[in-house]
């Protein structure tokens, strides 16, 4: 798919009610934001005491203009870090840009083996101008595992730092196809657009947790309801769940956070060139309004739920990401979790660590 420009956008949907992409004013994509800690084998000269050292991976929503900058800053008792960012990619004509691994390899003089609260700050800069300001700031908890099995004194440093992404998991996003299209990444200075959309299905994503075997190669299964039928189902021929968030370990530990995205190829939010497929081939949700419910399987064994509203061509807009300010089109919604394949985590995390630091305003959970 091609996206259209945010000005063509009115213009082409004038008789749609479609997503209406306009630019957030650089702003941070806070969906996007995947803080992950690089375990340097060594610490001041010990080989058996690990640590660590951050890096960050986010999207920055423009206008962007000559001289515009990235930065990360975090800051811990006694230790203080801070990383220029290199765009790695951009959405369509540019409208926002792509952090990859800021901070990587940093030198092992630089790593801590600190577990606990960081405070960090995103900041855009620009030295033309003599501007600088932050785009988001919040903090993130630093844990820590044994690797290995012997039980020697020599061996007791052996960790391996993560962050606890625990508030993720009843986090869900359901979202219009064009959005996903308008979040895929290109070539810096790009000229793609979305001129010539003319349909668009419903997708969603989900956060679990567990070994990194668990659940990247676990059998996920989405089925969507209306009115307690199932109206379309999405069941990748292969584990759709990408480990954004694994520990640097060569243990599968039960510490991995894993998003896993569902494409309903037959759930149809709407169509500007309607009775092209023949009847039955999609569901027209844009013919059928009111609460919808996506149930999701793990290896067989319900996991996750989550409702939302459908009306007039357009998932209902709770508010939740516009209300937080989170850079987003996608819908945030509460996901209800079922059963004990996530293993142990802490069900009222969300309430105070959300959006690292930051929980939502009108989110709550079923």
């Amino acid at each position: 798919m091609k996206r259209a420009s945010l000005v063509a956008l009115f213009f082409v949907f004038a008789t749609f009610t479609v997503p209406t992409l306009v630019a957030h004013a650089q702003s941070l994509d806070k969906t996007s934001v995947h803080f992950f800690l690089q375990v340097h084998r060594g610490y001041k000269g010990d080989s058996e005491t690990w640590s660590w050292t951050p890096k960050v991976d986010f999207r920055v929503n423009g206008p962007f203009k000559p001289g515009d900058g990235v930065s990360v800053e975090y800051s811990l008792p006694g230790k203080a870090w801070k990383s220029d960012c290199v765009p790695f990619d951009a959405g369509p004509s540019s409208y926002w840009i792509g952090i990859r691994d800021c901070g990587q390899n940093m030198p092992d003089a630089e790593a801590v083996t600190y577990t606990g609260p960081i405070d960090f700050k995103i900041s855009l800069k620009n030295e033309l101008e003599g501007k600088n300001s932050v785009l988001f700031a919040g903090k993130f908890k630093v844990e820590k595992f044994h690797e290995g099995v012997v039980a020697l004194p020599k061996f007791a440093n052996n960790n391996v730092f993560y962050v606890n992404y625990d508030w993720r998991l009843p986090i869900a996003y359901v979202y219009d196809e064009y959005v996903y299209n308008y979040e895929h990444g290109h070539p810096l200075g790009n000229s793609y657009t979305l001129d010539n959309v003319n349909e668009s299905r419903l997708m969603a994503a989900f956060w679990f947790k567990g070994t990194m075997q668990g659940v990247a190669y676990s059998k996920y299964e989405a089925y969507l309801y209306h009115n307690g039928q199932v109206v379309d189902q999405a069941i990748p021929a292969s584990a759709v769940c990408s480990p954004l968030d694994r520990p640097d370990s060569n243990q599968d530990s039960p510490n991995s956070y894993c998003l896993s995205t569902f494409n309903f190829l037959k759930a149809m939010l709407w169509n500007k060139q309607p009775g092209v497929a023949g009847p039955g081939v999609y569901y027209e949700m844009y013919n059928n309004p009111g609460e919808y419910e996506i149930k999701v399987l793990q290896n067989g064994h319900l996991a996750r739920s989550a409702k939302f509203t459908f009306g007039d061509r357009k998932i209902t807009d709770n508010g939740i990401a516009k209300q937080n300010n989170l850079g987003t089109y996608r819908i945030l919604v509460p996901a209800a979790i079922s059963g004990d394949l996530d293993g142990t985590w802490d069900k009222n995390a969300w309430k105070t660590d959300a959006f690292f630091g930051n929980p939502l305003t009108g989110f709550t959970l079923p």
